[in-house]
């Protein structure tokens, strides 16, 4: 959807880098009334003002607006939407920052977010050090830009667990989004041993019977640049064609070159139909097919393997603290929703124990159905019953650029989320 103002906007010359990042912002959020109203506020993401658009599946939406933009951008969506307009937060992207990423050779700790190196090696040296029980591992394939997908298996006796009913976790498929693969990480220090030691008593039994898969950054190529170019890059790192495809006659684009496609649209569940832009551009744009990202392939091709044994799909995503049940295309509940309704509140209860912090559960599509989401895929194809997303913390004072003083404590109530999960599955998955 391509989005025509003459107020006072224009064009990106290039999507590329955007220069906010090292500039003063506000966020700006209104509450859409319905997904056509969002459907067109995503429209607006194309405009040199709107540097990011954020929607979150209860119905509210996010604007990231340079500063001396910010009146000319409330003047907009009150005379296009008629909507009461609320200030977020303020800030600058660029000090928000500073001493948050750990280093390319960084020694790994919960107290930053590390680059991709350093989690590959504390993976690496995890396995090492547990060998009984860890065991690493390369997905097939490298991504566009030459990156590996590196997962464990964490079980009991775990080079004999392969006949194990099997959980898988993942994080990272939105490049933004840092506490995702931080907190997947912890709750692969949790299941070792490293932490949350009191509850050994209930991990120890679960390593027993299952079989844990776990793969804490499963859109690398984006997530490296995230940290060496664009802090607020969602998506991957392929080239997806011209700007509402308008090519030139040599080949090349008129208005901009566009790069990335959204990983969490590219799957094959109700793809390309909902909650999309065919705008290669565009934060939620598809791909031109199902799968067509080598990293969706890649993670698609690994769970394949797994049909029938997987009995759990998690995958952690950021912001909003919700707790996603299936399914995301569609607003009509599913057969097993009433077991959905009920591992949701236990979930979100348990996750509420420690720290008070407070999700909620809801059916994925919520105000806004989204096609082509991992979770919907691995409902369908794999026929697991429990397939759930987790929206991490928070609710939007920080969004994506939460403080890494929050990644143990995101990390600690979503261990106790998780044990409460898995106590819920459905009884022929357990």
């Amino acid at each position: 959807m391509k989005v025509h103002c003459a107020l006072f906007l224009i064009l990106l010359a290039s999507a590329e880098v955007l220069s906010y990042e090292n500039e003063n912002y506000e966020i700006l959020r209104v509450n859409a009334k319905d997904a056509k109203q969002v459907d067109e506020m995503l429209g607006l993401e194309t405009l040199e003002a709107i540097e990011d658009v954020v929607v979150s599946k209860s119905g509210t939406v996010d604007f990231v607006v340079r500063e001396e933009k910010v009146e000319g951008v409330k003047q907009l969506l009150r005379n296009k939407f008629g909507l009461n307009i609320q200030l977020l937060g303020t800030g600058n992207v660029k000090k928000a920052l500073e001493n948050v990423s750990g280093g390319e050779d960084s020694v790994f700790s919960y107290t930053a977010y590390h680059r991709l190196g350093t989690i590959y090696k504390y993976l690496e040296a995890i396995a090492n050090q547990y060998p009984d029980i860890v065991e690493l591992f390369t997905l097939t394939g490298k991504t566009y830009e030459g990156r590996e997908i590196k997962a464990v298996k964490i079980s009991r006796d775990v080079s004999n667990s392969d006949s194990k009913p099997l959980l898988w976790i993942d994080g990272g498929i939105h490049a933004r989004e840092w506490i995702s693969p931080a907190t997947v990480m912890y709750i692969i220090d949790a299941l070792v041993g490293n932490h949350e030691t009191d509850l050994a008593p209930k991990i120890g039994p679960l390593l027993d019977k299952y079989q844990f898969v776990i793969a804490p950054c499963i859109n690398p190529d984006g997530y490296e640049f995230t940290h060496t170019t664009k802090r607020l890059w969602r998506k991957t790192r392929k080239p997806s064609g011209c700007e509402e495809g308008e090519e030139n006659i040599y080949g090349g684009c008129f208005s901009q070159n566009c790069w990335g496609v959204d990983p969490n649209r590219n799957w094959d569940a109700d793809w390309g139909k909902h909650g999309v832009s065919s705008n290669p551009c565009s934060l939620v744009y598809p791909g031109s097919a199902p799968f067509d990202q080598l990293n969706t392939a890649a993670v698609r091709d690994q769970l394949l393997q797994y049909k029938g044994r997987i009995k759990l799909y998690v995958t952690y995503h950021s912001y909003s603290q919700l707790f996603l049940l299936p399914l995301g295309y569609t607003m009509k509940p599913p057969p097993d929703h009433e077991h959905h309704t009920a591992v949701g509140k236990a979930v979100v209860a348990a996750i509420k124990e420690r720290y008070g912090t407070e999700y909620t559960p809801m059916i994925s599509a919520g105000l806004y159905p989204a096609s082509g989401d991992s979770a919907d895929w691995a409902y369908h194809a794999l026929s697991i019953s429990d397939a759930y997303t987790f929206e991490l913390r928070d609710t939007g004072k920080h969004g994506f650029v939460l403080p890494p003083e929050q990644i143990v404590e995101s990390g600690g109530e979503n261990v106790d989320g998780l044990l409460a999960l898995i106590d819920n599955l459905a009884t022929d998955n357990k």
